[in-house]
């Protein structure tokens, strides 16, 4: 059944009695704002290699639905010819299934079939928001029991690539599910349960866990026990491979903050493996991207200012629109070639080790 918010924010205020309800009531509201429903952008004014159509047929897939916790969701599968194994891509916050198309591409023309899918609230899936930090997790829970009893992918291996709120997903549910093979997270937070107050305090400082006790429990009502899952006692709990990529610079999950390379000295080293985004490819979306995209990326965003400041109000939307068709949006997209190179050894090893030697 879906998380019915209104009748958790009534208990919540009701719980904290101690505390001014002006700042329950803010603390919430400001919650529910980050997770408000995600619809899909205007491709007209969206560069880049995210919309299947830009694809122009040469990504073939299927759409399929599942449920999770009483909301159908939507997923889309993607065949290569002479697979390898399945895997599994959880997307970040504030983006779809279809921001990952290029990392699909690459990953199909490297013979591995692809399921993603869009978490409660986002695109076509049902919601009328995206809940909480939690539901990441959820949703991956629900995606992998609905492939683990629906052939022909039960009969596949499957590894996991997760992106920020798709990465701490991937970690956390290999505390659940133990047929993964392998997993990659890219820029992944740590603990869905703490991050909104780890986030407060790199902006604010100490202030920041004023409505901690708010927060945590509004989160404890919407999520009951998926609080206690984080992307360490996830990786802790396997002993299958298992790579972190982390931008040095990424201010959106900070490489000594709130990431899992912060957790360094918490995590099992033995089946761990690093990868650091340096320079271009040192921040939270790039460090997925080469260096040429990360660099093509600035250009096309320093154009656009210019623009804008030429044009003022006067820029209209047929303006915006011709601007976008001159983009190169493969190369806009293109994807960081040596990190997905070495999570697809580290996945080919993993499903074939008797197939590999270093």
């Amino acid at each position: 059944m879906a998380v019915d918010k209104k009748k958790v924010s009534k208990i919540v205020i009701g719980a904290l009695t101690g505390f001014s309800g002006a700042m329950v009531a803010s603390a919430l509201i400001a919650y529910d704002t980050i997770f408000k429903r995600y619809d899909r952008p205007d491709y007209n004014l969206y560069p880049g290699m995210y919309n299947i159509d830009r694809f122009n047929g040469t990504l073939y897939r299927e759409e399929v639905y599942f449920p999770s916790n009483g909301v159908k969701l939507k997923g889309y599968y993607y065949p290569a010819l002479n697979p390898k194994g399945l895997i599994v891509i959880a997307h970040g916050l504030h983006a779809g299934g279809d921001d990952y198309l290029p990392m699909v591409e690459y990953l199909v023309k490297n013979n591995y079939n692809i399921f993603n899918y869009n978490v409660q609230g986002t695109y076509e899936s049902e919601g009328e928001d995206c809940v909480g930090m939690c539901q990441s997790l959820i949703d991956l829970e629900s995606a992998l029991t609905f492939l683990e009893n629906t052939p022909p992918y039960s009969y596949m291996p499957i590894c996991l690539i997760g992106h920020s709120w798709g990465g701490y997903a991937v970690s956390s549910v290999l505390s659940i599910k133990k047929n993964i093979k392998a997993c990659a997270c890219i820029a992944p937070m740590n603990s869905g349960a703490d991050m909104m107050v780890e986030k407060g305090e790199q902006y604010v400082g100490k202030l920041a866990t004023m409505p901690a006790p708010v927060i945590n429990l509004y989160q404890k009502h919407l999520f009951n026990g998926y609080t206690k899952f984080n992307g360490v006692k996830g990786i802790n709990s396997t002993n299958v491979p298992i790579i972190i990529a982390q931008g040095v610079t990424d201010k959106i999950i900070t490489y000594d903050g709130q990431s899992i390379t912060a957790h360094k000295k918490e995590l099992r080293t033995e089946n761990v493996y690093y990868y650091d985004g340096f320079g271009p490819q040192g921040d939270h979306n790039n460090i997925w991207h080469s260096v040429e995209a990360a660099v093509y990326q600035d250009v096309v965003k320093s154009k656009l200012k210019l623009l804008e400041i030429e044009k003022g109000e006067k820029l209209t939307y047929d303006e915006k629109t011709e601007f976008y068709k001159t983009i190169d949006h493969n190369l806009y997209s293109q994807v960081n070639k040596e990190l997905f190179d070495f999570i697809i050894k580290t996945f080919d090893k993993a499903l074939y080790p008797a197939l590999l030697t270093d």
